[in-house]
């Protein structure tokens, strides 16, 4: 059998009253006490392993049975059945143990039930004659106190070794030394009012001390290390067995309810090594103990005995500290610490009216600074009307795994637990919260689990036929699903579960609620993207159709099955210009850059001359290359002359790109004839052939004066430039064309020149240009002196020349005089006497200087003759010796 039976909610609370021997009219008062919990309230019902929510029976309005919780309770309720049963059914339980190690259930009969904490039976005997009041251990030795008068301390696994001890009146609490196997020391209390700390002298008699006595019945005693304190009509006494001195006595508070204190039987709890919580009738105190200088290693308890101790007074140790007290409108039969500053209270109505039902117990968690309730829960245990507050019992165990609570009645046992994250997720599907169970299921179950509750919320929105919803709901729930780290079987089931949803409302013609929530990776098949876009596409919604085609790879989709819609429907009357640019944006996609081009065209979109550009396609629309041409310009063919070459060669940089880049491709006859008609055209066939040129010369060999006539028709300036980088052009015909134009001179003179007719070229100087000082640079440059001579006689009837002529001294110096001697005594020379004052000073500053020359080369003459005479007279040596052999 399992250890604890779950305690479901398919019960009726009137049920549990019935096998409790209440009639029917009790029934409805009970219930309605119960229904008239406050709102976030969770009454729980509990027999025979069931309970229901809100303590709602059968008979419960339809409003009630229709209401729903919209989060899990808090706690979780089990009976606990590894007791003995006749516990239940012919004895009852009066006092429980719940230590790290140990758990122990005594009852009336004085039946000891020794356990492990999973409820493991270590031993059960009786151990007392009558009611058991209290067990206390510490780890190794159990305690038990009974109202026959007797403490029996015991060995846990070792039954002989057991002492039982009378002190003759009811002892309601005992509590062992913490080194008892050592000590031999207990401290025990009860009807007799006094606190006894008992030990064992040197010759194995007991040896008894009365700590306190007078302050009425002892209801409760406790330890915490070196420090004990006890309960009774004087209040709550703490004592510390160092110094023999009480730290703190906290009284019991009279008022209204004038509760007495031996009545009722307080429940002490230790949350913290440090703190101690405690509970006695409707009040709540919370202490803290600190400490005043190390503590002592020396048996706590047994120096009590010590009289060398004795005699001394030492100073308290440790201090102890009220940090709250609460008082609360129920009787307290049990306290716990819960979780963040929180208890956990067992309570009771505080008075029982004649002829009424007692109220259902109640499991509270308080706020412990403040008393504010923040949970609730009603709890029917059996037998709870004839039970009082000291029938009841709470305890709490940590374990490894989680934190257990145990609710113990004369004639009920119940195991309390925090909801886990998986009962939370398994109380939301069992309410059909599907959502709420997935969004926590990541951490409670499986993938596999979670995934399934996460289809069951998307049926669940799909039934209800909001299509918006239910669209989020399928994105929500696979995109917040890792399967990365799933078998495969999983993951082929996930994704095939995740098409179908959404391909379920696509066939719904949901499509606008699912698309945006199609994803691109995982990959599906293209039927899904194809159905949405197709969708769009016959129902002409081209924005979205549009939207879609561009946010989706093409990898995902039929791209030849909507290229030839959009081919089809671009084609019709009724077509616009989105359709085709989806079709080029498709087409382009699919590097289908041949069938994309005459889209472009239509278009007229300038990125079809990036595609042949990139593609060297060109030679495969000729028919359209005047077109491709002018895909750049917008403005009207007759103002396409009018545009200055800097502002035509940006406009129509790629075009002529791309002519150039495919010059060997496209003859340039068949450009010519293209671009020839209409005769605006011209000018971008000259710029074309002049990018040629620049390029590769010799593929302009054979259209030089074509390139003349293009020159003198659309540049001027740049014409001589032309004529004289350039020899493949008939200089007749040049010569010709220049002639038609006055403006031509410069090109004329240079065309003149190169044909040997200097003499023409420089009357065309003269005549035309009246420039003397390109007549002269003209001759300077031919280095012909017979020119020279044909100039000064040309221009002797012209001052200008003239003057230009005597002012060029430097080249000319030895045709002064020849010039000045031609000199017409009719022509008036501006200027005439400066230019001769000038000429015959620089004549005789020449005279000096060749004087001056003359001189210095005369004197160095002189001197290396002088010198060469002398060296002439010198006499010789000669070696006679050498000379006689």
């Amino acid at each position: 059998m399992a250890q604890n039976e779950v305690i479901s909610d398919k019960e009726s609370f009137s049920d549990s009253l019935r096998e409790s021997g209440s009639n029917s009219d009790q029934k409805i008062t009970s219930m309605k006490k119960v229904n008239s919990t406050s709102e976030g309230e969770c009454s729980t019902s509990l027999d025979e392993g069931r309970y229901t929510e809100n303590g709602n029976s059968s008979n419960n309005d339809t409003d009630d049975e229709e209401e729903e919780e919209e989060d899990p309770p808090l706690l979780k309720y089990t009976r606990i059945t590894k007791l003995p049963k006749n516990f239940f059914k012919r004895d009852s339980i009066s006092a429980c143990l719940f230590h790290e190690k140990l758990f122990g259930f005594a009852t009336h009969s004085g039946l000891l039930h020794l356990t492990k904490p999973d409820f493991t039976v270590i031993r059960t005997f009786k151990c007392h004659r009558s009611s058991i009041t209290s067990i206390h251990s510490d780890g190794e030795y159990f305690a038990t106190s009974s109202i026959d008068g007797t403490v029996v301390v015991g060995s846990i696994l070792n039954p002989s070794d057991i002492l039982a001890c009378d002190f003759k009146r009811p002892v309601h609490s005992v509590v062992l030394d913490q080194n008892y196997k050592s000590t031999k020391t207990f401290v025990s209390g009860g009807m007799a009012g006094e606190v006894i700390l008992s030990q064992r002298n040197w010759l194995g008699n007991r040896v008894d001390i009365c700590l306190e006595k007078g302050d009425g019945a002892i209801v409760g005693i406790h330890t915490v290390d070196d420090i004990i304190f006890w309960m009774n009509d004087a209040g709550i006494t703490f004592y510390s067995i160092p110094s023999k001195k009480k730290l703190l006595n906290v009284a019991f508070p009279i008022d209204d309810i004038a509760a007495r204190p031996d009545l009722y039987w307080p429940s002490v709890h230790f949350p913290e090594t440090d703190r101690i919580v405690i509970a006695w009738a409707h009040h709540v105190w919370t202490f803290k103990i600190s400490l005043t200088r190390p503590i002592s290693q020396s048996n706590p308890l047994g120096s009590i005995l010590s009289s060398a101790a004795s005699s001394l007074r030492a100073v308290p140790d440790k201090k102890i500290e009220l940090e709250h007290h609460l008082t609360l409108p129920l009787l307290v039969a049990g306290a716990v610490s819960f979780k963040d500053d929180q208890l956990l209270c067992l309570e009771l109505p505080l008075t029982k009216q004649k002829d009424e039902l007692i109220d259902v117990p109640e499991l509270n968690v308080l706020d412990l600074f403040t008393g504010e309730e923040m949970h609730n829960d009603k709890v029917v245990s059996k037998n709870y009307q004839n039970l009082n507050v000291n029938d009841y019992h709470l305890g709490k165990y940590i374990g490894k795994s989680a934190t257990e609570y145990y609710l113990i009645s004369s004639n009920d046992a119940i195991c309390v637990h925090e909801l886990s994250l998986k009962d939370r997720f398994d109380w939301y599907v069992e309410n059909e919260n599907y959502l709420k169970a997935w969004e926590i299921g990541a951490y409670a179950v499986s993938i596999a689990a979670k995934f399934e509750v996460g289809l069951k919320y998307i049926q669940e929105e799909l039934g209800k036929k909001d299509w918006a919803s239910a669209a989020s709901s399928i994105h929500k729930i696979f995109t917040g699903t890792d399967v990365s780290e799933s078998d495969t079987s999983f993951v082929e089931r996930f994704y095939e579960k995740w098409e179908e949803m959404i391909m379920f409302l696509v066939d719904k013609e949901k499509v606008k609620e699912i698309a945006p929530f199609i994803p691109q990776n995982p990959q599906f098949s293209h039927h899904l993207y194809d159905a949405v876009l197709l969708y769009y596409f016959n129902n002409g919604n081209l924005e979205e159709f549009s939207y879609y085609l561009h946010l989706w790879s093409t990898d995902l989709f039929d791209t030849e099955k909507f290229e030839s819609l959009m081919e089809e429907k671009a084609e019709s009357e009724e077509s616009t210009s989105c359709i085709r640019e989806e079709l080029v944006y498709l087409l382009l996609e699919d590097h289908k850059y041949l069938q994309v081009i005459p889209h472009l065209l239509k278009l007229k979109d300038v990125r079809a001359l990036d595609v042949l550009l990139s593609q060297n396609i060109i030679s495969t629309f000729l028919d359209d290359i005047v077109e491709i041409v002018l895909l750049p310009y917008h403005g009207s063919l007759k103002d396409l002359p009018k545009l200055s070459m800097p502002k035509l060669d940006l406009i129509f940089s790629k075009p002529l790109e791309l002519l150039v880049q495919s010059r060997h491709s496209i003859s340039m006859d068949f450009l010519i004839s293209k671009f020839s008609k209409p005769e605006e055209l011209k000018v971008l066939l000259f710029l074309y052939m002049k990018k040629v040129s620049q390029k590769e010369p010799l593929l302009m060999a054979s259209y030089g004066d074509y390139m003349v006539e293009l020159y003198f028709e659309f540049d001027h300036t740049g014409l001589l430039y032309f004529l004289k980088s350039n020899t493949n052009y008939d200089l007749d015909k040049a010569i010709k064309i220049c002639e038609s134009d006055d403006k031509c001179y410069n090109e004329l003179i240079y065309l003149w020149g190169r044909m040997g007719e200097s003499k023409k070229a420089l009357s065309l100087i003269i005549d035309r240009l009246d420039n003397p000082q390109l007549a002269i640079a003209f001759v300077k440059e031919s280095s012909d002196v017979e020119l020279w001579e044909f100039l000064v006689d040309y221009s002797m009837n012209r001052p200008k020349f003239i003057k230009e002529l005597l002012n060029t001294y430097d080249d000319f110096r030895e045709s002064y005089a020849e010039i000045i001697k031609k000199l017409p005594e009719s022509v008036e020379v501006d200027g005439l006497q400066s230019t001769l004052n000038n000429v015959c000073r620089e004549n005789f500053l020449s005279l000096n200087v060749n004087s001056g020359v003359f001189k210095i080369v005369d004197d160095e003459t002189k001197e290396y003759a002088m010198e060469f005479l002398q060296l002439r007279e010198l006499g010789k040596v000669f070696d006679v010796e050498k000379l006689e052999n």
